[in-house]
């Protein structure tokens, strides 16, 4: 309840288009007893019962209600489930229950009230309003509003899931190990058919013993649960997915065939029990496909009483035994048909059998949360299953888990060891909220223990929900998923609405989930392009979507088997984000498996979310299109096993700047220009090695852009002739666009391209041109790669040059494959392609076709064609390191810094911070990837935005720019559909009291488009307490919008409220952060972009002109000017006005407790006439925290009473604010009635306001707008109203009033039509005032008293009604008699003047009824010594009366006047001192009033100002005076009433000062020497003297004494000055004309010194001045005599005198404080002051040396000076600095440099040079012994080395020679024949001459002298076996360097040597050879000699 405040207003009105959506609206509760259903014309205008924003309300909900819908079924969001079941109580909102069944048992639950909670229930429409006041409530969803699935059913290539898999790193992940083990994804949708052979044994279970599930499955159907637990049903009573399976038979015959039912049992395990349950199977498309029902059997054969084994007879034979059983372990059953192995039927999956103790799973948490009680059924009376509904939700699991068994593998999901949980039946009733719970906290309610899935799925969402991000939906799924339980992570679909920005839908919109698009894997290395239907970002709070993209457009999938033949047809190609969505939630159960392998916790959802987006692919798209980017779950796997190379990033994208103070994760976040924020990016290198990664700041640039009309012409059949177009040819395009070919350079991409965009917008006319929503042609766009295989360069043989593509020219389409395409339903096409060269091949092309479903018949239609390259650019906003080196396996934070410039423009900017590893590397860890950054910047209202021309510049071209929308309309698709644009407003304070904002959207004229517009404000955020730095305090909620012309499947209806190319209406000016969104409804501009005129302005009334308060009658009728400003232009076609009305303002009004559902019952009644209104308008509150409703009645039928159905309007929230509002009410009585709906308590207080507009006394006679000039003359420095802000426009309006009938508050309206259909109204407010009449006595004053006879006057005056004479009266009241006047004139009302003396005196009598504004009455006093009492009265025509009184005293008498206690001096400013003069006079001071008591006396304060103290010396005397200020000067007066006074006169001086200003002159000493104050400083010698002193000259007193050791030596005091003078201003000072005089004088005061000895002494002076200031001042004074004592000793030194070095130390110690000067060798050093001290000392030479010191003590400064003088004389001997060098005596080396070893003194430098290379360095002195190392070059090197010496320089000169050129050694053998038989070798070689040269052999050595010829020939000997062998050389010259050579040498034996011989051809050859025939000869004839024996033998 709000308190009561003014009730003011400032009305704007659009016209009726407007008034549903922006007056109140309001519903009507309906009695079963009493009440039917109000005519719909009761909520009109009464919308504002349902309460705007908190709780967030599903805008369904509201239109069901309106419609009158008689039950509502409501999901409720609340933190308090206890109030919400309370209020469903107390109205009877509970679902009725059924009761429970046989053998089944209710049990009741307890409330969850620990946390935020759902329920779902049934409420009657009327009770909408009502449950807004239920405390605690967060958000109201309607629960028949059903999720939609987001799929494409594909139609292009055939790809499989496989290739998803390779293309998304999954196959790798496999390899490495990882496959989802042990992770469970949820699939809420249409179920899934977990018996099909891809599917089977994915189905997840319980693993948790504690749980009463543990070892079924986990799976939750919210339709069933419903029926059975509110209804008690299952099949076949209900149509759900629960068996009724009650029905029991027996085999008491044991027989194999049950007694009553005749089943044949045989083959199955009997029942323990022996009772066995019956039912049949509860799936539609299995008894479709078998013929009939499917009896099931429930068997409890392991424990008596347990069921748990179900069969299904499935070929319904009669008999289960040759069926497959389903139990926990094997929940699946089906039938192979085709004898190929796989079921071809499937027969669903069991996931429970009722136990009898527990009710269903899930069942508790599902009662309690709804308000139900949990039904428990029999042991083996119910048998759940899950199934598939539909095939959406099994095509979604086998995206996660198939198992690759069907179609050859043809489907293979991306986690095939994951398991599923299907959430089924999710689009059939229940509501969606439940399912994401239960994926929170499975089925026993609690997050915290493992019976839940570890992720969610969900490929469905709510396109009809225009807050996205922002709604009830998805703030509920972001605090499941970061408060509730923030391990449980959700993959959500955004839709597939596209490609329109902000398209994003609920609940994909949430910022905590994974919110995934779709992109493309079309061909086989053509993959990861943007799906261009895929919905993209941002969110309506400006926030990233999508997070991920992954393959959407296309993949396999698996379909039910039910729906096919045999199984291994039962796979299909689909896509969508319904695709993509599962896709990631399989590779995140890839990456959670490895999260959980290698960190050994699950992931929280916020950090999973982090990691995968930072390990994903950069694939060149914007933030809002791509996300994070492109899934790799490969990298992000490998990242978790820390291999080198990878690393992750968080935060993985930025949302910049903050939302109420602080930085939001889950809500919008904007920074103004010129402000900045800092944030940390922590990098985590989990590998070995070290990494470095460099950062740039990038954005998007607009590269290259080319703009094309293609004027279509023809109908489609002249055949393609010249540039007619041919028709829609299929796969043919009618253009084929060049974008790129590689090898021509006249047509290629810019080289940094990164993202290519192409679209296209058609002729609206000939799309639409009726706007019936039926499109007849459209554009298609395709880009195509090209690669030239026959490489002839020929991509299209344009024959006839006419630039289309004919028939006969398409003879290169085999060469050209799709990359990406557009074929949707709408007027523009869209395509992009990311990182274009990565598909370009040998070029791209964009085919462009105009395709017609239906002829448009035009002959020309006009297609746009525009393409644009993106790059990235340096992005200035950002501040970041440029590198960053992580360490392995750590974590390094770098500071990011993002700066909005001061003159940046507003809006939301794409930019981010690119990541790259090894740029320059094709290696396996290079990778780039761009950290994405939405950069949000507010407009601060109020403001306008002119968008940038559509001229084809390439600068103006952007990919997201809020001044220009596209269409994107998608017209097979849903609401979403078209481009959305959203714009973050900041409006001040300073405007948001008494104006309104204007939304203002214009675009260019055209028909056929509309420009929706949207308005967001700030409400509570429900989830602020749960997590307030994530959320912050509010969140946003549609305030006002558009009409939503939403007709079907993402098409609009035309409509604005202005009825023309223009959207404006007006929004309430509330301060804080607001979203406008732009939404293209229709698109029918000719271009691409639609440039847009967005003002958001504000307009107010100049508050002067717009209210008049009129108390003088006179001035009621007249004319007048108001002003209506605005921030905006104001075109205003015309203004009336009405008026007046008064309007009845209630108070403190009283209600009660009626009764709810009778209106009539009211306790609070008001009636009200109207007649010729055009407005009645009713608003109320309670003070109390009560229910009160409001209703209005007519009296329709004149018989003054008011009847039920007599209701005109009612309103009725859940809380007391209630207004109603009627436009034009028809005359008649009408009844107000205040309705106590719940009143807590006896009675509650309220105000109530009725306001009429109607009436004719109001008009205005004209307007006229005021031009710039006028603007800026009468507001140069801005208008208040505006906020300071200087008008953009401005009305000046003519106003004419005329007298309200009577006094009192009334109200005129004035209406401004606007241009365009706006309407403005203006309260005009009139008051008119009857104020009581007037009458005075004007002279003299009241309490008057006089010494003389004063005249005495009386006026009356009324500027109401006026007065009539008679009813003024004036009397004497001593004696009660009138007053006899001297002269009586009188004002009448119509301003005629008339003499009334006669009359007054009695004179003559007053018989006229004439009134009077004024009187006048004039007389004068008696002239008698008294106090005289009159009275005056008047009395108007109302019945108002005013009455004066005068008193009169007449006295002569003066008063008596004492003054006491006045000093005549003074140190305090203020004075006290008191008066005694006569009571009741009038004593002043300097004529300032003082108060007296009632005894005549007073107590006084006088504040004094300083005097002013001199010293004058005159010629005859000297004079010290005072000179007071005129403050200090006063004279005391005593007036009495009548006049009479008396006076004393005073002065003081003020001296507040003490005697401070002394001055020490000097002091004299008894030779007559003088002592400055400065001279005491330092000691004296002194014995007595005199003090000289200067002192201020109004000292009374002074003495001065002196102190030794605190000791009073002597003192002196004077005491015996006269009194100094006091004078004024008025005296004058001493010498005229002189005004500054010394304030001091001089005196001299004798001293004795002879007492004291040497010491301190204190002379010390006190003064009394006159005005007892006191002060004292000392001076110290130090006696010596005693000269100082000074010791001193040198070092180095010997106490012989001998110095050991020329630096010496003198240190020297005082017996006092001295300056001490030293002189060596007569020269003066530098003085030293202290008791002690050192110097240092250098000679410059060798030999005898003197040191002599001189120190005067402090005595220095005085004549008598006390002073130390001492020589001494020393030896420095010059043996001190004899130096040496050592070289080693070395004259030829081979070294590289040389060590000389030098000695010297510690103290000399030494400094040598190469003579040779100019090389040269310096040893600074240091260590005596010292080795310097010198480099050598080739040949003589020569060095100086220089030692300084203290009086001269050694110097050295080495030289040597280097050689280091090895001599000369080479060697052979000299070979011969028969060589290598021999031992001894003859070596021949060549040497250096002069040197030696050894020759070796392993058994000999030969040393040579090498001759002067350089050759040389020895012979060696070499062991006799054979083999090889060694012959080494070497020589060495004289620099010892030296040469080796080496040869080797064969020694053979004879057989190895002829060999070798005849292998070379040698003589040994033909040896051989003939030795070889004589062999060879032999052996024939020896064969045939023994050939002839045997044939002789045989003969």
């Amino acid at each position: 309840m709000f308190p009561r405040v003014m009730r003011g207003r400032f009305a704007m009105i659009v016209p009726l288009a407007l008034l549903a959506s922006i007056m109140p609206l309001s519903p009507t509760v309906v009695s079963e007893e009493i009440f039917t259903q109000p005519d719909s014309a009761l909520f009109d205008d009464q919308i504002n019962d349902i309460s705007p924003g908190s709780p967030w309300l599903d805008h369904s909900l509201t239109e069901k209600h309106l419609s009158n819908q008689e039950r509502l079924r409501i999901t409720a969001i609340t933190a308090s489930l206890d109030h919400l079941d309370n209020w469903q109580r107390k109205v009877g909102a509970i679902d009725r229950q059924a009761p429970s069944g046989p053998g089944e048992s209710l049990v009741r639950g307890d409330l969850n009230t620990d946390s935020i909670e759902h329920r779902t229930f049934w409420v009657n429409s009327t009770l909408l309003p009502k449950i807004f006041g239920v405390p605690g409530l967060i958000a109201l969803i309607d629960a028949e509003r059903l999720p939609e699935p987001y799929w494409e059913l594909d139609s292009g290539p055939s790809p499989d899931s496989v290739r998803t898999g390779e293309i998304h790193g999954a196959n790798d992940a496999w390899e490495l190990g990882y496959s989802g083990e042990g992770i469970i994804v949820a699939v809420a949708d249409t179920g899934v058919d977990f018996a099909h052979p891809d599917l089977n044994g994915t189905q997840a279970r319980v693993d948790f013993e504690e749980s009463k599930y543990d070892g079924w499955p986990l799976m939750f159907d919210h339709n069933s649960m419903y029926s059975w637990v509110v209804d008690g049903e299952a099949y076949p009573d209900a149509n759900t997915w629960y068996a009724d399976t009650s029905t029991v038979d027996f085999d008491n015959d044991s027989n194999g065939v049950l007694d009553n039912t005749g089943y044949n049992i045989s083959g199955i395990n009997q029942s323990l029990s022996g009772v066995y349950h019956l039912g049949e199977h509860p799936d539609w498309r299995l008894r479709d496909k078998v013929g009939g029902e499917v009896p099931i059997l429930v068997v409890d054969e392991l424990i008596a009483g347990v069921y748990e084994t179900v069969w299904p007879d499935i070929d319904r034979d009669g008999s289960f035994g040759n069926e497959t059983p389903m139990r926990p372990g094997e929940e699946t059953s089906g039938m192979d048909t085709d004898g190929d192995g796989l079921w071809d039927i499937s027969a669903g999956l069991v996931y429970w059998v009722s136990d009898g103790d527990n009710g269903v799973p899930y069942g508790a948490t599902y009662s309690a949360r709804h308000g139900y009680s949990d039904r428990v059924a029999g042991a083996g009376n119910l048998t759940l299953f899950m199934l598939e509904s539909g095939s959406h939700g099994t095509l979604c699991a086998s995206a996660i888990s198939a198992q690759g068994v069907v179609g050859e593998g043809k489907v293979l999901g991306m986690a095939p060891n994951a398991t599923i949980s299907s959430i089924g039946n999710h689009y059939s009733g229940g509501h969606s909220l439940d399912a994401w719970r239960f994926i929170a906290e499975g089925y026993d309610g609690d997050p915290n223990t493992p019976d839940q899935p570890h992720m969610g799925s969900f490929s469905f969402g709510y396109s009809s929900v225009d807050d996205s991000g922002a709604d009830g939906y998805s703030l509920y799924l972001d605090w499941i998923t970061r408060v509730y339980n923030s391990n449980a992570s959700y993959s959500v679909a955004i839709g597939n609405g596209g490609h329109g920005f902000g398209t994003t839908k609920v609940p994909g919109a949430a910022h905590g989930v994974f919110s995934v698009g779709a992109f493309s894997s079309r061909s086989s290395d053509s993959w990861g392009q943007s799906a261009p239907w895929s919905n993209r970002g941002p969110n309506v709070v400006g926030r990233m979507d999508p997070d991920l993209v992954a393959v959407g457009w296309s993949a396999t999938g698996d379909m039910p088997l039910n729906n096919y033949e045999n199984a291994n047809d039962a796979w299909t190609t689909w896509g969508g984000t319904s695709l993509a969505t599962p896709v990631v939630a399989g590779l995140l159960a890839l990456v959670e498996e490895a999260w959980h392998k290698n960190r050994g916790t699950h992931p929280q959802s916020q950090e999973l979310r982090d990691f995968v987006l930072s390990t994903s692919d950069d694939r060149g798209y914007e933030p809002f299109v791509q996300g994070g980017g492109w899934m790799n779950a490969s990298r992000a796997v490998r990242t978790l096993e820390g291999e080198n190379g990878t690393w992750s990033v968080s935060p993985s994208q930025w949302n910049t700047g903050s939302f109420h103070g602080k930085h939001r994760d889950a809500n919008i976040n904007s920074i103004l220009p010129g402000q900045s924020q800092s944030f940390d990016v922590q990098f985590n290198n989990p590998g070995g090695t070290e990494l470095q990664l460099n950062l740039t700041p990038v954005t998007f640039q607009a590269l290259e852009h080319t703009v094309m009309v293609w004027n279509s012409t023809g109908n489609g059949s002249e055949g393609g002739e010249n540039d007619s177009w041919d028709g829609h040819q299929g796969e043919r395009p009618d253009l084929l666009i060049p974008l790129h070919i590689a090898n021509d350079s006249s047509i290629q991409l810019p080289e940094e391209t990164v993202q290519l965009r192409a679209r296209a917008t058609i002729q609206y006319e000939a799309f639409d041109h009726d706007l019936d929503r039926s499109s007849m042609e459209r554009v298609y766009l395709e880009v195509f790669r090209w690669t030239d295989f026959d490489g002839d360069g020929i991509y299209h043989n344009d024959s006839d040059s006419d630039g289309m593509v004919d028939e006969s020219e398409w003879n290169e389409s085999d060469e050209l494959e799709e990359v990406t395409y557009w074929r949707s339903h709408g007027p523009q096409a869209e395509v992009r392609i990311g990182l274009p060269f990565e598909d370009a091949r040998d070029g791209l092309f964009l085919g462009v076709w105009r395709f017609d479903s239906e002829p448009s018949g035009l002959e020309s239609v006009r297609i746009e064609v525009d393409w644009t390259a993106f790059g990235i650019t340096h992005d200035n906003w950002i501040a970041v390191d440029s590198q960053v080196i992580i360490q392995s396996h750590t974590n390094i934070s770098s500071n990011v810094e993002i700066s909005v410039p001061a003159n940046a423009s507003s809006g939301i900017r794409q930019h981010g911070i690119m990541v790259e590893t090894n740029p320059d590397n094709n290696s396996t860890y290079s990778r780039s990837w761009t950290l994405p950054i939405v950069t949000n910047v507010p407009w601060e209202g109020p403001f306008s935005i002119t968008p940038r021309p559509l001229d084809g510049n390439v600068s103006n071209q952007t990919l997201y720019t809020e001044s220009w929308i596209s269409g994107a309309m998608r017209w097979s698709w849903r609401p979403e559909s078209g481009d959305w644009r959203f714009l973050t407003v900041e409006w001040p304070d300073e405007l948001s009291h008494s104006g309104a904002i204007v939304l203002d959207v214009d675009w260019e004229d055209n028909p056929h488009t509309d420009i929706d517009v949207l308005w967001l404000s700030e409400t509570q955020h429900g989830y602020t307490d749960d997590d307030p730095d994530a959320y912050g305090p509010s969140t946003f909620f549609i305030e006002e919008r558009s009409t939503n012309n939403h007709a079907t499947s993402g098409q609009h209806n035309w409509g604005t409220y202005t009825g023309t190319s223009r959207e404006t209406f007006v929004v309430p000016a509330t301060p804080g952060t607001h979203q406008m969104v732009l939404h293209t409804a229709l698109h029918g501009v000719e271009s691409n972009d639609n440039p847009l005129n967005i003002s958001v302005g504000y307009i107010a009334s100049e508050a002067s002109g717009f209210s008049k308060s009129v108390s003088n009658w006179d001035e009621s009728d007249g004319n007048d000017t108001a002003l209506v400003v605005s921030t905006i232009p104001l075109p205003v076609e015309s203004v009336s006005a009405q008026g007046w009305v008064q309007p009845v303002n209630l108070d403190n009004q009283t209600a009660y407790q009626d009764e709810p559902d009778d209106k009539m019952t009211a306790s609070w009644w008001h009636n009200i006439s109207i007649e010729n209104a055009t407005e009645l308008s009713i608003s109320m509150d309670s003070y109390d925290s009560v229910d009160l409703d409001l209703f209005l009645f007519r009296d329709d039928d004149g018989d003054g009473e008011f009847s039920s159905g007599e209701e005109v309007r009612r309103s009725w929230s859940s809380t007391s604010s209630e207004s109603i509002t009627i436009e034009n009410p028809e005359d008649g009585l009408y009844g107000v009635a205040v309705h106590g709906w719940s009143v807590d308590g006896l009675s509650a207080s309220f105000w109530i306001d009725i306001d009429i507009v109607a009436g004719s006394s109001l008009d205005v006679t004209g307007f006229h707008s005021l031009d710039d000039s006028n603007i800026t003359s009468l507001w140069p420095s801005g208008s208040e109203s505006l906020g300071g802000l200087v008008p953009s426009g401005a009305v000046e309006l003519n106003i004419s009033f005329l007298r309200p009938p009577e006094e009192g508050n009334w109200t005129g309206y004035i209406d401004i039509q606007l241009m365009g259909g706006a309407m403005i109204r203006l309260p005009f407010e009139y008051e008119l005032i009857e104020l009581d009449p007037e009458i005075s006595f004007t002279a003299p004053q009241n309490n008057t008293e006089s010494n003389t006879l004063v005249p005495i006057s009386l006026h009356a005056r009324d500027i109401g009604i006026g007065f009539p004479i008679s009813q003024l009266s004036w009397t004497w009241p001593s004696n009660n008699s009138s007053f006899e006047a001297d002269s009586v004139w009188g004002l009448t009302v119509n301003g005629t003047i008339m003499n009334l003396t006669s009359f007054w005196n009695g004179v003559s009598e007053w018989n006229g009824t004439t009134l009077l504004r004024e009187a006048w009455v004039n007389s004068s006093l008696p002239n008698m010594e008294q106090w005289f009492d009159f009275h005056a009265t008047v009395m108007d025509a109302s019945g108002r009366s005013s009455e004066d009184h005068l008193r009169i005293s007449f006295d002569v008498t003066a008063p008596n006047l004492v003054v006491f206690g006045v000093p005549w001096i003074s140190s305090s400013q203020e004075i006290y001192f008191s008066v005694q003069t006569e009571p009741g006079s009038n004593l002043s001071i300097n004529n300032q009033s003082v108060e007296l008591n009632s005894s005549g006396f007073a107590n006084l304060t006088l504040s004094l100002e300083k005097s002013q103290m001199g010293f004058y010396v005159g010629p005859d005397e000297s004079q010290v005076f005072y000179y007071n200020p005129e403050s200090n000067v006063f004279t005391i007066k005593s007036t009495d009433s009548a006049g009479n006074s008396a006076t004393s006169s005073h002065q003081v001086v003020f001296d507040p000062d003490p005697p401070s200003n002394v001055t020490f002159i000097s002091l004299q000493d008894q030779a007559g020497f003088s002592y400055s104050i400065m001279d005491l400083v330092h000691p004296v010698n002194i014995t007595s003297g005199n003090l000289i002193l200067d002192i201020p000259a109004d000292s009374m007193e002074y003495c001065v004494s002196v102190f030794y050791y605190l000791w009073v030596q002597t003192s002196e005091c004077n005491s015996e000055i006269p009194i100094p003078s006091v004078i004024n201003q008025s005296t004058g000072m001493p010498i005229p004309g002189v005004s500054e005089y010394p304030s001091s004088k001089e005196i001299s005061v004798p001293i004795d010194l002879l007492g004291p000895g040497e010491g301190e002494l204190v002379i010390l002076i006190t003064i009394l001045d006159w005005a007892g200031n006191y002060f004292e001042k000392d001076w110290s004074i130090s006696l010596d005599a005693t000269p100082p004592v000074i010791s001193w000793a040198t070092f180095p030194s010997s106490g012989s005198g001998a110095l050991e070095s020329q630096f010496q130390n003198i240190s020297w110690w005082s017996s006092e404080e001295v300056i001490l000067s030293l002189e060596v060798n007569g020269l003066e050093m530098p003085i030293q002051n202290g008791s002690s001290g050192s110097l240092s000392v250098t000679f410059n030479a060798t030999g005898p040396q003197s040191l002599c010191i001189r120190a005067i003590d402090g005595t220095i400064e005085q004549e008598n000076r006390n002073v130390f003088l001492e020589c001494r004389y020393y030896l420095l001997s010059e043996s001190i600095y004899d130096t040496s060098v050592s070289s080693g005596n070395m004259d030829l080396v081979s070294l590289d440099s040389i060590d000389i070893a030098l000695s010297r003194h510690w103290s000399q430098e030494i400094r040598w040079r190469s003579i040779t290379t100019g090389a040269s360095g310096v040893i600074e002195p240091g260590e005596g012994t010292v080795i310097l190392p010198l480099e050598l070059t080739e040949g003589t090197n020569e060095f100086v080395i220089e030692v300084d010496s203290l009086d001269s320089t050694d110097s050295y000169t080495i030289t040597l020679e280097r050689d280091s050129t090895p001599p000369i050694l080479e060697f052979s053998e000299l070979q011969y024949r028969e060589s290598p038989l021999t031992t001894s070798r003859e070596i021949s070689g060549v040497c250096e001459p002069g040197l030696l040269v050894r020759i070796s052999s392993v058994i000999q050595s030969r040393d040579v002298l090498c001759p002067d010829s350089g050759s040389f020939d020895v012979n060696i000997s070499v062991p006799s076996e054979s083999g090889s062998y060694e012959i080494s050389g070497i020589s060495v010259d004289e620099a010892k360097n030296s040469k080796n050579y080496q040869i080797t040498v064969e020694k053979q034996d004879w057989v190895d040597w002829a060999i070798t011989d005849a292998s070379e051809s040698g003589p040994m050859l033909w040896w051989l050879s003939l030795v070889g025939l004589v062999v060879i000869s032999v052996i024939v004839g020896v064969t045939l000699k023994l050939s002839r024996v045997r044939s002789e033998g045989r003969s």
